[in-house]
């Protein structure tokens, strides 16, 4: 192992700290007091779960319209995935533009990206926790558990930083990664076995968008295994914006649900006041069907295509739009327009 990684792990167990879950002893509680009132207790503790789950039903069934809602649903669609044992989340998220100028606004990079997602991506760590605190209460466990956020910079070269989260419960410990790109996917690999199977590891943003982007075929180097991995985290939180035939679009998913296509409707005597409407949906798939291998090697040109969990593709969003009632194309103004507010826009 060389000097590199070594240092690396070190650092890595120092920040994250995880906890070692070791084999503990059941305790059991003896109840007290009259049988009505642990009846009573029960039907409480139900009814509370059956408030919780219809609250969190309602918000991520419905499009996410400022950053705050954006941070509910992700940690709703982690909390929710994990309860099934889903513990790989890719996650992506429409970051407020900070600093912007008239000519370019990111111009401090992926570094100042990372300072736009880091306190969203706090929030839904943080968040999906007191989900959990509130769960316990309702069965009977009132104690608050304490979740403790540490940062760390796991790639110099790029600044990709990782955000370790640290709860009473072992089990309730975190990752996040923010804005990983291929270059970065062997510390991943890494973190991957710190972490667990049993924790939930967040990769926020990805910057991959092909397979040539871990490498070319025959220069070896894991490729493979890298896209493997990858592609192993699936979208439990998506919220993206994408340009269609001069529609503004966004495409969202929230776990369990299925991928939902938005589209941007603004009101003809105030532009300001806009309105995302629902003009389809999509089903996930979870293995790459022949349907689906047939559509990626369309791509081939652009460098592979890297299992999407068939995010509903361009042609498909475009049949969406003009399927709709009273469909107008637009015109080269009105595309010029909607590019620039597109450019401009978000949540």
């Amino acid at each position: 192992m060389n000097l590199g990684v070594l240092v690396f792990m070190a650092t890595l167990s120092a920040v994250c700290a995880f906890q070692t879950t070791g084999t503990s002893s059941t305790q059991f509680h003896v109840a007290h007091g009259p049988a009505t009132k642990s009846v009573r207790s029960s039907v409480i503790a139900s009814t509370r779960t059956k408030l919780h789950n219809d609250l969190s039903n309602m918000a991520t069934s419905r499009f996410p319209t400022s950053p705050e809602d954006q941070v509910r649903q992700a940690a709703i669609s982690i909390k929710e995935a994990s309860k099934d044992g889903k513990k790989r989340h890719s996650v992506r998220l429409l970051l407020p533009i900070i600093g912007a100028t008239e000519l370019d606004d990111w111009p401090g990079g992926a570094r100042q990206m990372m300072e736009a997602a880091a306190p969203l991506v706090k929030d839904v760590m943080t968040l999906q926790i007191e989900d959990l605190n509130d769960n316990d209460s309702d069965s009977g466990n009132s104690e608050k558990v304490g979740f403790n956020i540490a940062e760390s910079v796991i790639d110099e070269a790029d600044g990709v930083r990782a955000l370790f989260g640290q709860a009473s419960s072992p089990e309730d410990d975190s990752c996040s990664i923010l804005l990983p790109s291929a270059d970065n996917v062997s510390k991943l690999q890494e973190l991957d076995k710190q972490v667990g199977a049993q924790r939930n590891m967040l990769l926020v943003n990805s910057q991959w968008k092909r397979k040539t982007d871990f490498g070319m075929a025959f220069f070896g180097g894991n490729r493979d295994e890298k896209i493997n991995f990858v592609e192993g985290f699936e979208p439990t939180f998506h919220c993206s914006n994408i340009m269609v035939e001069g529609d503004i679009v966004r495409i969202l998913r929230t776990y369990p649900g299925p991928w939902r296509v938005y589209l941007r409707v603004a009101n003809a005597d105030d532009e300001m006041d806009i309105d995302w409407v629902e003009i389809g949906t999509k089903d996930l798939i979870f293995n790459k069907t022949p349907e689906w291998e047939k559509a990626a090697k369309a791509g081939d040109q652009d460098g592979g295509k890297l299992f999407d969990y068939g995010i509903p593709l361009y042609g498909e969003v475009t049949q969406m739009i003009v399927s709709r009632e009273g469909y107008i194309p637009k015109s080269l103004s009105e595309r010029a327009a909607a590019a620039f507010t597109f450019i401009k826009d978000t949540l």
